[in-house]
């Protein structure tokens, strides 16, 4: 994705209307794991202030609702958090919270010291040395959870080449890594699989392989795209696997 602010905000306000819940039965359960290996690596929630930057519909920030003291979910996307809020709300959450801003826009001054854990999960939003920093001024303990160079998908691979346009894991681990290592931090790692497949309908399909290739720099050929989703549809529905690898990256503070 080109990383202009309308595309991200594009972006992720389309995302937000098949975006995984909190408490869908698969989410919860990928979660976890992830939560147990975390805990394997020396990073504890319990009656800890979190902050989740990228925090989307709250997957991480609501999840952890249930053991820390408080949550305080940052994103920049308006539909993402209409959606958190409202997932607070039905399930009576009491100590959760979510403010709309790009990392880089919220004053360090407003955060630092505030956290006990900052956790960024699949975003972009941490991505600069000033990002990290602003990171360990909120909080001694920071995860940092990206794609690891791998991400699979036939139908958008298939889609994105007819466009020209090179689909690939985006930008994560490898850059935080190194980021890290010029800071003289010392991270632990652990890299995983992971996937997940998505049943929509062709119009939703289109809808989101459009925003794809637009944020990519692409204009989409709707006639070409309309008959290869025509040839997949089964029951109404396209149905999409997509594995990626990622990296589990935890370090503290000195």
């Amino acid at each position: 994705m080109k990383g202009t602010r309308a595309n991200e905000k594009l972006f992720w306000n389309n995302r937000a209307r098949n975006y995984p819940r909190p408490f869908e039965k698969e989410t919860f359960a990928k979660t976890g794991r992830i939560l147990r290996l975390l805990g394997g690596m020396g990073i504890d929630f319990k009656g800890r202030r979190v902050l989740d930057i990228g925090c989307g519909t709250g997957v991480y920030a609501l999840r952890l609702a249930g053991q820390a003291e408080k949550t305080l979910g940052v994103d920049s996307s308006q539909e993402m958090l209409k959606l958190f809020r409202a997932e607070r709300r039905r399930r009576g959450i009491n100590n959760a919270s979510c403010i709309q801003s790009t990392w880089a826009a919220l004053p360090a001054a407003r955060l630092a010291g505030r956290f006990h854990i900052a956790l960024a999960s699949m975003t972009m939003a941490v991505k600069t040395r000033a990002d990290i920093r602003k990171m360990e001024a909120a909080a001694a303990a920071c995860v940092y959870i990206g794609w690891a160079g791998v991400r699979r998908n036939a139908l958008l691979e298939k889609v994105y080449a007819k466009h020209g346009v090179a689909y690939r894991a985006p930008q994560g681990a490898e850059t935080i890594l190194k980021l890290l290592g010029e800071l003289g931090r010392e991270p632990a790692v652990r890299f995983i699989r992971d996937s997940w497949i998505k049943k929509n309908t062709p119009a939703e399909t289109m809808r989101d392989i459009e925003v794809g290739l637009k944020v990519n720099g692409a204009k989409m050929d709707r006639e070409w795209v309309a008959a290869l989703l025509q040839r997949m549809t089964r029951k109404g529905r396209v149905r999409q696997v997509t594995s990626v690898r990622k990296a589990l990256i935890t370090w503290r503070v000195p």
